[in-house]
């Protein structure tokens, strides 16, 4: 399927560095925000592409594969492929969703302002609110097994100085400039799925900034940054480690207690052991997606000078 291009939507060359790319971004989101642009369809729908856009080129993963598919296929402009992030019925959603099938399709010229929307904005209809797109740093163990993080952020909301109007006494509200929404800080638990991927997207219902006239709220995106841990390594559901031994315990053999993922236990290490040989314990490593089976734990022994 064609591709749209996404370095022309960001305004940066082909070889532009992480950085560059993120500038970009940040100064065209703010000049194609809906909030900037009275509301507009257009600049909503120009907004997201442009979010579709850095969502991809700020992935090296992401973007090899993409930079593959555009050497294939040659540039070209129209929906996005399936292939970047379609949400489909996934339980926990990939992604930053393919906007065709949100009822978005882009066709025309990216670099449209939204001074040139030829449809009227209704002020009163309902209106969704907005998805929001973060990425959060999760601990390693948490990611490996699962469990609860609080997380705080920050959407938009209802004023209620003028009760969402956008007028107080008259005039138009001080408190949100008309806009009848406020920025303010919002926080929720979030849930994080027993052996999620490093970089899933966590999508979350209705926790995105509020609608406008009843409209419903938008959904939040959370991409899953995994930190790095001071002496676990994973690779898919398996864990490794590196245990230091002493010369004497790898000639004689003996009991050694270690740390794994969640608990302490004791390993056997075998009489002439070399550095470099590996023990594997199984169920010890990470939760395999949803956490009804484990990955294993792989000890690899390092003999010490002393």
């Amino acid at each position: 399927m064609p591709q749209r291009d996404y370095y022309k939507i960001l305004g940066v060359a082909k070889d532009a560095k992480a950085g560059e790319i993120k500038k970009s971004y940040r100064e065209r989101a703010k000049r194609f925000h809906p909030d900037a642009n009275n509301g507009s369809k257009k600049s909503e729908n120009q907004f997201k592409v442009l979010s579709e856009a850095y969502s991809i080129l700020s992935d090296a993963r992401k973007r090899k594969e993409y930079d593959r598919r555009r050497s294939q296929k040659g540039p070209s402009r129209g929906r996005s492929s399936q292939g970047w992030g379609s949400q489909g019925d996934d339980r926990w959603g990939y992604g930053f969703g393919d906007y065709e099938s949100q009822g978005h399709r882009q066709e025309g010229p990216f670099h449209q302002t939204a001074a040139e929307d030829p449809q009227p904005h209704d002020p009163n209809a309902p209106t969704r609110g907005y998805d929001l797109q973060f990425m959060v740093d999760v601990e390693f163990v948490t990611v490996a097994l699962g469990g609860t993080i609080p997380y705080a952020y920050e959407k938009y909301v209802r004023c209620e100085n003028c009760e969402s109007t956008g007028e107080s006494d008259g005039k138009t509200c001080e408190e949100c400039g008309g806009r009848r929404q406020v920025v303010r800080e919002a926080s929720l638990d979030v849930k994080i799925p027993p052996g999620v991927a490093d970089k899933y997207v966590l999508r979350i219902q209705g926790e995105g900034g509020e609608g406008i006239n009843d409209g419903p709220p938008g959904d939040l995106y959370l991409k899953i940054c995994t930190l790095p841990h001071p002496v676990f390594k994973r690779k898919k559901s398996d864990v490794w480690v590196e245990v230091p031994i002493s010369p004497e315990l790898a000639e004689k053999g003996g009991n050694i207690d270690i740390q794994t993922l969640d608990s302490m236990t004791s390993i056997e290490v075998e009489e002439c052991t070399l550095t470099g040989e590996e023990l594997r314990i199984p169920g010890k490593g990470a939760s395999i997606l949803w956490g009804k089976k484990r990955g294993d734990l792989i000890i690899k022994f390092v003999i010490t000078d002393s």
